[in-house]
C-alpha cells in the first residue's frame, strides 16, 4: 500500500466503493487535500457513494476526460497499512469484492455521506500563566482551576467537572488569553475499581502463561485447551496484565456471542481497571460502535472486546490476540463475505508477528489438527489445563438417561424430576438445556396428519401459545394458530414435542414454589435482560433455569449442581458431517455449568441411545479420544479439516434456474486443468428458504492452493455466465453448513 501524499489538481485516486465489482474506481483529485485511507464523496451510477482511498497515481487505464471528480474528502483517515493488508488477503481468500470488504468493516456512521459525528472529549495544558490583574479575586472558579494546573499541568473534561461545574467559563477565558492549549481525545469509558489482588494460579497456568509471554513479539498460534471451568479467563487476565504493562501495547479479545460480552468484560475492568476498555457487537448504538472503534483507533482504548467483525478493528499497537471458545460456529459470517474470523485472526497475528492465543474445552477440529500436525511442522504450541481452577471443584458426573427403560412425560424423566427436586430441598439452583425455543416445533392434526408447515421454507412453523402465533425461525413468517386444521377442518390440533416454552409450563405445574427463568432468543430480547438475570441467577433468585444455548458456554454459576439435557437425538444422526463434532461441544460445554463452586455437579443427558460412542466419550470427558476418532473418520472420507472444501450456493424462484446456472459452472470448471473434484448440483437439507428454491455444488481439494488456484480463474467466469445475474449466488470457502 503506498504512502506518499500529493496536492496536485489531476492526481487520480484508486477508491474502493461498496459495490459488487472486485476492482477499484478511477477519480481525478480536483485539488483536494488527500491521504491514503481517507473516506470521500463520489458520483457512481447516478448517486453518491462514501469510498476509500487505497492508492494516488499520476496515470490512469481510462481517458482522462472521462474520468469524474471526487466531491468531498472527509478529515478522518479511516484505513491504515496493516489492515489493508488484512483486508486484502481476505477478499482474495474469499473471493469478495475489495470494496465491499473494506467498506462492510466500518462502523455504519463512516459509510453514510453525511459527516460521522461522535461524542468529543479534550484535555487542556497550560502553556504559560496569565498575568496577575487579569485574574480579579472574585474570578473563584478561574482561581482554582490554575490552582489545579499548579498541580497537574495537563487536566481532562473529568478533572476540570470536579472543581466547577462553571470550569469552561474559565477555559474560555484563559483560552482567549493564549494561556490554554487544547487536544481533542478519543473518550473511553471509565472502568470498575480494581477488584481485590489476583487468586493464585496452579502449576499448570503458570505454565501457560510464561509460554505464551516468552513468544512476545513473534507469530506464534496456541492452543488453550482447559476442562471446562479450569480458569482459561484468569489466564487471559494475567495474561493481558504483562502484556499491558508495556508502553503502546493494546489486546484483542474475541467472544463467540454478545450474551457473553457483558460478564467478561465485568471481570476484565475489574481487574484490569487501569487499562481502557472497549466492547464492540451488534447491542451498541452506531454512536456507540463509531466511538469505541475510534477509540481503539487512536490507541486510546487498550483492551477490545468485541464478536466477530472485530477482528477487522484497526489497533496501531496490537500486541496479543485471544480468542475465547475458538471452536464457535458463531465466528463463521454466513452471509456477504464468508470469512472465519479465527481464521482472519491466525493471518492478522501472522502479518503482525504477534502470538495468538486460542481457548476452549472442546477445540474445533480444525484447531486440534493444526496442533497434532505441529508436532512436525512446530507452528500450534499446546498448553493443557486438566484441572478446575476452584481448589474443590471436581468435574461433574455425567450419566445418561435411558427413554427407552425411563419414558418422559412432557418432556421429563422420573430420574430428572427427582433430581430437580433434591436441588430444591438443598436451596440448590439447576439448568434444563433445550435447544429449541417456542412451546412446540409443530402443530399436528390427528385426524388427515396435516402440520404446520412454512409456505416460504421448507421447514415447520414453531408453536408459540402464549401469543397464539406461529412462526418460521427461517425467515420470520408467521400466523395466527388456526382454529380447525386448514386441510380437513378438525378442531383438535396438538402441539407435538418440546420446547422451551413448554418446557416452562411443564416445571411451573409440577414444581409450584420453584423461581424459573427462560433463556432464550424470545425472552431476552431487551438490551439489559440477561445481564440482569445472570444477576439474579448470581444472587440465589433463581431455583431453575430453562435455556437454549445462549446458557451452554462462558457462564459461571457457583451454586449450580445440576445440568438436565432434554432431547440431543436428532444430532446424532444429522446428514451434516459436522453435526456430531458440534453436538459433542455443545454437550461438554453445557455440563461444564455444573459444580464450579465448591459443591458437586451432576449431569443426566435423556436420550434413545445410550450406548452411542459419542456419550462414552462425554462420561469420560475424554474430547482427546473422540476428537482423534472423529480425525481418523474425516481422514478416511477425505473430509476437511484433512481436505478442504468450497460450497457454490445458488437460490431463484425456480430452480430450474438454479440447476442450470450450477451445470453451467460445472461446465467452466471441468475445462480447466485442476485435480478438484466437483459434487453435484444438489439440493441442501433446507430446499427452500424465505420463499426461494435452492442447489449448491461441493468442491473439493487435497490441497488449499490446489483449490484457491482454481477458484481465481473460475469466479471471474462465473460472473460473466449469461444466469449470473438472474439469480443468488455466493461462494463459500471453508463452508461449516452444509
Amino acid at each position: 500500500m503506498a504512502t506518499q501524499n500529493s496536492h496536485l489538481t489531476q492526481q487520480i485516486l484508486k477508491i474502493a466503493l461498496d459495490v459488487p465489482l472486485d476492482r477499484e474506481f478511477d477519480y481525478l483529485n480536483n485539488g483536494f487535500k488527500v491521504k491514503i485511507g481517507h473516506r470521500v464523496v463520489v458520483p457512481f451510477a447516478g448517486r453518491q457513494l462514501v469510498g476509500v482511498v487505497l492508492d494516488i497515481a499520476d496515470v490512469s487505464d481510462m481517458p482522462i476526460n472521462k474520468l469524474k471528480s471526487v466531491i468531498h474528502v472527509f478529515d478522518d483517515v479511516v484505513l491504515d497499512s496493516s489492515t489493508y493488508q488484512l483486508l486484502k488477503f481476505c477478499a482474495g481468500y474469499y473471493h469478495y469484492p475489495i470494496g465491499q470488504t473494506l467498506i462492510s468493516t466500518l462502523p455504519l456512521r463512516l459509510r453514510q455521506i453525511k459527516p460521522a459525528v461522535s461524542r468529543k472529549t479534550f484535555d487542556y495544558t497550560l502553556v504559560k500563566n496569565p498575568d496577575s490583574e487579569q485574574v480579579a479575586k472574585r474570578q473563584v472558579v478561574l482561581q482554582r482551576v490554575l490552582q489545579a494546573f499548579s498541580q497537574h499541568h495537563h487536566l481532562t473534561e473529568t478533572q476540570l467537572a470536579t472543581i466547577s461545574s462553571g470550569w469552561r467559563k474559565a477555559i474560555a477565558q484563559l483560552k482567549e488569553w493564549g494561556c490554554v492549549s487544547v487536544r481533542e481525545v478519543v473518550a473511553v469509558k471509565p472502568s470498575m475499581p480494581a477488584s481485590p489482588e489476583s487468586p493464585e494460579l496452579n502449576p499448570e497456568q503458570m505454565v501457560a502463561i510464561q509460554a505464551i509471554l516468552d513468544t512476545a513479539g513473534t507469530f506464534k498460534p496456541w492452543l488453550l485447551y482447559g476442562v471446562t471451568g479450569s480458569g482459561k479467563t484468569e489466564v487471559y487476565i494475567q495474561l493481558l496484565q504483562t502484556i499491558l504493562a508495556k508502553p503502546n501495547a493494546q489486546v484483542l479479545v474475541l467472544v463467540p456471542e454478545i450474551n457473553l460480552t457483558p460478564q467478561l468484560e465485568a471481570r476484565f475492568r475489574s481487574r484490569l481497571s487501569q487499562y481502557p476498555l472497549v466492547t464492540l457487537h451488534s447491542n451498541l448504538s452506531e454512536s456507540e460502535r463509531l466511538q469505541h472503534w475510534l477509540a481503539a483507533k487512536y490507541g486510546a482504548a487498550k483492551i477490545v472486546i468485541g464478536t466477530r467483525l472485530s477482528v477487522f478493528t484497526p489497533m496501531p499497537y496490537l500486541s496479543l490476540i485471544v480468542i475465547d471458545e475458538e471452536h464457535d460456529g458463531s465466528y463463521k459470517q454466513q452471509d456477504g463475505m464468508r470469512y472465519h474470523a479465527r481464521d482472519v485472526a491466525v493471518m492478522r497475528a501472522k502479518q503482525l508477528h504477534i502470538p495468538i492465543v486460542m481457548g476452549s474445552a472442546t477445540p474445533s477440529l480444525e484447531t486440534w489438527y493444526n496442533v497434532s500436525q505441529a508436532l512436525k511442522k512446530q507452528v500450534y504450541g499446546l498448553l493443557t489445563l486438566t484441572q478446575r481452577a476452584v481448589s474443590n471443584a471436581v468435574l461433574p458426573k455425567i450419566f445418561c438417561v435411558d427413554t427407552a427403560k425411563s419414558p418422559v412425560e412432557n418432556g421429563l424423566s422420573p430420574l430428572l424430576i427427582q433430581a430437580i427436586q433434591n436441588r430444591l430441598q438443598r436451596g440448590e439452583q439447576s439448568l434444563l438445556f433445550l435447544n429449541r425455543r417456542g412451546y412446540a416445533p409443530v402443530l399436528h392434526c390427528n385426524a388427515c396428519q396435516w402440520t404446520s408447515a412454512c409456505s416460504r421454507c421448507s421447514a415447520k412453523l414453531v408453536v408459540h401459545l402464549s401469543q397464539r402465533r406461529l412462526k418460521c425461525h427461517h425467515c420470520g413468517h408467521e400466523q395466527k394458530i388456526p382454529l380447525q386444521c386448514p386441510s380437513c377442518g378438525n378442531a383438535d390440533l396438538y402441539p407435538v414435542g418440546q420446547a422451551t416454552q413448554r418446557l416452562v409450563q411443564t416445571l411451573e405445574q409440577r414444581f409450584p414454589q420453584a423461581r424459573i427463568a427462560r433463556v432464550d432468543r424470545d425472552s431476552m430480547r431487551q438490551k439489559s435482560a440477561l445481564t440482569e438475570l445472570l444477576t439474579q441467577v448470581h444472587m440465589g433468585e433463581i431455583d431453575i433455569l430453562v435455556g437454549t444455548q445462549m446458557l451452554a458456554k462462558g457462564h459461571d454459576f457457583p451454586n449450580l449442581t445440576l445440568v438436565g439435557v432434554i432431547d440431543t437425538d436428532a444430532a446424532l444422526y444429522s446428514p451434516d458431517f459436522r453435526a456430531s463434532e458440534r453436538l459433542f461441544s455443545q454437550l461438554m460445554q453445557v455440563s461444564g455449568r455444573a459444580g464450579r463452586g465448591d459443591k458437586a455437579g451432576e449431569v443426566l443427558i435423556q436420550t434413545s441411545f445410550p450406548q452411542h460412542d459419542l456419550f462414552y466419550a462425554l462420561r469420560a470427558h475424554d474430547y482427546v479420544a473422540y476428537a482423534n476418532t472423529l480425525l481418523a473418520e474425516r481422514q478416511s472420507m477425505q473430509f476437511p479439516p484433512t481436505n478442504y472444501f468450497a460450497l457454490l450456493k445458488a437460490e431463484a424462484n425456480d430452480y430450474a434456474l438454479v440447476q442450470n446456472f450450477l451445470n453451467d459452472a460445472i461446465h467452466l470448471a471441468q475445462e480447466m486443468p485442476q485435480s478438484i473434484t466437483i459434487y453435484g448440483p444438489v439440493r441442501p437439507q433446507m430446499e427452500r428458504l424465505k420463499g426461494l428454491e435452492r442447489g449448491h455444488l461441493l468442491l473439493q481439494s487435497k490441497t488449499r492452493q490446489a483449490l484457491q488456484n482454481l477458484l481465481k480463474v473460475w469466479i471471474p467466469q462465473l460472473r460473466l455466465l449469461k444466469l449470473s445475474n438472474k439469480l443468488r449466488w455466493a461462494l463459500d470457502i471453508d463452508p461449516q453448513e452444509f
